[in-house]
């Protein structure tokens, strides 16, 4: 595909065509202008960790980060300069107890009576707010490298982008999974789960900063990797036809978005380390996901035998 140039673990990507120079029309060679994109993916920051520590340990440095659900956890630590060992200790330390803080059982109780009506989500996500209170900046625009969130606008039914205001609560927006954690209320409209909307959000990163090329750390939906008609064979299968429906909706709309940025001139270097799926029951298994993340990106961007295309 022009313009994409995917790399998945067992292919190699050359590191030096990344850090390459480009020509300026007076013949001199300056640095590629490159941006990092980190997609939606169910607790997928574990992973995102782990590349973004081989990204840092090849001296790359991006100008911008975007991110979306799991995916702006990581691009907003990115953004405020946290280090390797900060970013890797307050994401090991997480414990289910610290998020998972449902309301009353006789509140849900009461609303059942009520059919649920307007009744929002599981969870509070005050938990997961004070989670986020370890990333160093406090707003958006106060990160040393320019930063870019995406969230879905209940309220207003479309996308939204948040590239200023507090960075805590479009955190919060971006990672609000519906029905498991209630919306989060931002000057008045409703916003969850980033990642319905935009598993990877190249163009807001393409809008925010001039960038010649971009790495995105791309973490499949697992249904839309398996069996053509898998499907047919799991239990609930009117769930699991919807659940794919919606994935198939996300990935359709975030190649129509590769193909807007390739329209300008922008390369995109995908990269799938398929590190371990994670879920709020085995976080133990978060530094396994990291260690792989890591030791799969070094493996694809530092051999220099090539490209897939």
């Amino acid at each position: 595909m022009e313009g994409l140039r995917i790399a998945k673990a067992g292919m190699t990507n050359s590191i030096s065509t990344i850090n390459n120079r480009q020509q300026t029309t007076d013949g001199e060679a300056k640095p590629s202008r490159l941006g990092v994109v980190f997609s939606s993916g169910f607790f997928g920051f574990f992973a995102h960790a782990g590349f973004l520590s081989a990204l840092r340990e090849l001296q790359i440095k991006p100008c911008g980060y975007a991110g979306s659900s799991s995916g702006a956890i990581v691009a907003a630590m990115a953004a405020s300069d946290m280090d390797d060992d900060a970013i890797r200790q307050m994401l090991l330390r997480v414990k289910k107890a610290d998020f998972w803080d449902p309301d009353p059982w006789y509140f849900i109780f009461k609303e059942a009576l009520k059919f649920f009506k307007g009744y929002t989500g599981y969870l509070t996500g005050d938990g997961f707010a004070r989670l986020l209170a370890g990333i160093p900046a406090r707003r958006i625009e106060d990160c040393p490298t320019p930063l870019a969130i995406a969230a879905t606008d209940l309220t207003h039914k479309k996308e939204a982008i948040f590239t200023q205001g507090d960075l805590t609560e479009a955190i919060q927006a971006s990672g609000a999974v519906p029905m498991l954690f209630k919306p989060v209320e931002i000057n008045g409209a409703f916003y969850v789960d980033g990642g319905v909307t935009n598993k990877a959000p190249l163009k807001a990163l393409a809008d925010l900063v001039a960038v010649d090329k971009m790495i995105v750390h791309f973490i499949a939906s697992d249904n839309v990797t398996e069996d053509e008609c898998g499907f047919l064979k799991k239990r609930m299968t009117p769930w699991h036809i919807q659940y794919l429906a919606v994935n198939i909706a996300r990935n359709e709309a975030y190649k129509r978005q590769l193909k807007m940025v390739r329209m300008q001139g922008i390369e995109v270097i995908e990269v799938r380390t398929n590190a371990p799926a994670l879920g709020p029951n085995s976080l133990d298994m978060g530094l396994s996901a990291y260690k792989s993340a890591k030791a799969s990106t070094l493996k694809i961007l530092k051999n220099p035998n090539s490209l897939a295309l």
